[in-house]
């Protein structure tokens, strides 16, 4: 790397990544792509480009623990037209603060350009129609110019040389009088509508030489948001490095559990790895539906037993109480959140809690999950799109537990790691119950759970927004991956796409450096694409990347003193 890209974030900004500096959201990291070959795979994700530019993926395989991972995006421009550029469709509401945050992208530049610059462009959604219109919205830009290199810092053969750019947002500026002339994409304001890149002779650009009728190439990677500038490790490639008193414990669920075998779930996924590792799960997993016969009486109750059985086992069980019935008639109408306000299942639960107050140990209690999606009877959008019913409902259900005396509960709230729909009313802290209420935080992450052939996230990208959101704002809290899993490439995907095995190597990476402050990972071991022996690399990179790292633990030594206050 040469010296001035690497002083560039410190000469500019002053210092690297300050004491509180934060990775927030992932614009793209072009993990999921692969080389472009298709046209349908980059448009799937929302990728774009204009005028007299053409863009593909560049899988560098390169092994390295970095930022940049695998893949990176190839910008050509060719032609005397300078008109063009490439870009990003993003809408979303994204909680952006100009006075703090930082937009950040890798970029390589041609060699040898004097005064070559790039227009950087935030469009927002002022008067909330989900599309940019010059008369209502805001366009916030931000020139920047690349010092040239010359042939000596730069030869025609040279690898590609990164630099790290990092920009506060207060110093992007209002290109468009027409909107609000406020910065405000947030949660409650305005969705974040596109991200773009020009290449242009435009006033503000008039002095790039890209006007000459030769072929220029840019690459572009691991373009993101972050409070304070993007924090990084020895080099501006680098991850964090993992902070010594971090740590994160294994859990588990299978199909086991349906069937009440708790044991089961620990003694078969912990087999899948016993031959190269006695490493033991921390938590078992398992799932409490109202029924689970098809009628439509609440009637499911706690094995006490069996539940004791895995505590005397050395094992933490972790229940989701899920509260409908399971193998029902579909057009059988579900519980909602107004059902469980207004007490219709009282009695249910309150037999529940006296049952559960008998176990020998610790319970952690995972209740109406996965809110903020749309799939389940409880979620905000399938009740009025109204989070403080949610808020009624966790409350409600909590007081029945402190009521009869159940004292060792420790109750989980846990958002699905992206919101289905993404609007400003399904924004998680909206539906949180409150500090008195819950004990722990979750969240669940899985790339590739839709039907079909669902995009590819790389574990950074699907799960930083919501891990940002619950560790700034909830930091005493506990968090816990309540379920996580990828699925495996189909056989009619490239084979330069990033595949199930590396995906779980970066997974490892972030949780020991961006998402440091997991306490668990609970693999959702079930479905043959989930599934942790899915292929034999991805038994083994689960091996290598968690089983036989040290900051994941073995057993409930580093976890069960989190769970005493």
């Amino acid at each position: 790397m040469n010296i001035k890209s690497v002083l560039f974030v410190f000469l500019f900004f002053g210092i690297i990544a300050p004491s509180h500096a934060q990775l927030k959201f992932v614009i793209e990291d072009f993990e999921g792509l692969a080389d472009g070959s298709s046209p349908s795979d980059i448009k799937q994700n929302g990728i774009f480009t204009y005028g007299n530019i053409k863009s593909s993926i560049i899988s560098k395989k390169d092994k390295q623990l970095t930022y940049l991972g695998d893949r990176f995006i190839k910008i050509e421009k060719e032609g005397k037209i300078a008109y063009g550029g490439w870009g990003k469709g993003i809408g979303l509401n994204i909680e952006l603060d100009p006075d703090q945050d930082y937009l950040n992208l890798y970029v390589c530049q041609p060699a040898n350009i004097k005064n070559n610059l790039i227009k950087i462009e935030l469009q927002e959604d002022d008067n909330g129609d989900n599309k940019y219109e010059k008369e209502q919205d805001d366009a916030w830009i931000y020139v920047h110019k690349f010092e040239p290199e010359s042939p000596s810092e730069q030869p025609s053969n040279a690898p590609i040389e990164w630099e790290l750019i990092s920009i506060p947002l207060n110093k992007f500026k209002d290109s468009n009088p027409s909107g609000d002339g406020i910065f405000n994409i947030n949660y409650k304001q305005g969705k974040l509508l596109c991200f773009i890149i020009s290449f242009t002779n435009s006033p503000e650009l008039q002095e790039t030489s890209i006007m000459e009728n030769t072929k220029r190439t840019w690459y572009f990677d691991f373009i993101s948001f972050s409070k304070g500038s993007l924090p990084i490790g020895s080099g501006i490639l680098s991850l964090p490095s993992p902070v010594a008193e971090n740590f994160c414990n294994i859990g588990a669920w299978s199909k086991e559990g349906n069937e009440a075998n708790f044991s089961d779930i620990a003694t078969n996924f912990e087999k899948t790895f016993n031959s190269s590792s006695d490493k033991k799960l921390g938590v078992i997993h398992f799932f409490h539906p109202f029924a689970v016969d098809g009628g439509h009486t609440q009637n499911h109750y706690p094995s006490i037993e069996r539940i004791n059985k895995i505590i005397h086992q050395g094992y933490i069980p972790m229940i989701t109480l899920e509260d409908h019935f399971v193998n029902a008639n579909p057009k059988m109408k579900q519980p909602n959140l107004y059902s469980i306000v207004e007490g219709h299942f009282d009695p249910f639960f309150k037999e529940w809690a006296d049952e559960i107050k008998q176990v020998d140990g610790i319970i952690l209690l995972r209740i109406l999950h996965e809110f903020n999606g749309d799939w389940y009877p409880w979620c905000v959008v399938n009740n009025d799109k109204n989070p403080l019913l949610l808020v009624r409902a966790f409350q409600h259900i909590h007081d029945i537990f402190k009521e009869q005396k159940v004292t060792n509960v420790k109750f989980i709230w846990c958002p699905n790691s992206t919101s289905f729909p993404q609007e400003k009313w399904n924004y998680i802290m909206n539906a949180y119950p409150g500090d008195d209420y819950v004990d722990c935080i979750g969240l669940d992450i899985y790339n590739g759970a839709g039907k079909g052939l669902p995009v590819w996230r790389s574990f950074r990208k699907e799960g930083i927004e919501n891990y940002f959101i619950v560790t700034q704002q909830l930091p005493n809290k506990p968090l816990f991956i309540c379920e996580i899993a990828s699925r495996e490439r189909h056989n009619n995907e490239t084979t330069p796409t990033q595949n199930k095995a590396e995906w779980i190597k970066q997974m490892s990476d972030a949780l020991k450096s961006d998402m440091s402050k997991v306490r668990l990972l609970t693999w959702f071991n079930e479905k043959e694409s989930f599934k942790i022996n899915s292929s034999p690399e991805s038994q083994k990179a689960f091996l290598n990347y968690i089983i036989k790292d040290d900051f994941f633990k073995s057993g409930t030594n580093y976890i069960s003193p989190l769970l005493q206050h």
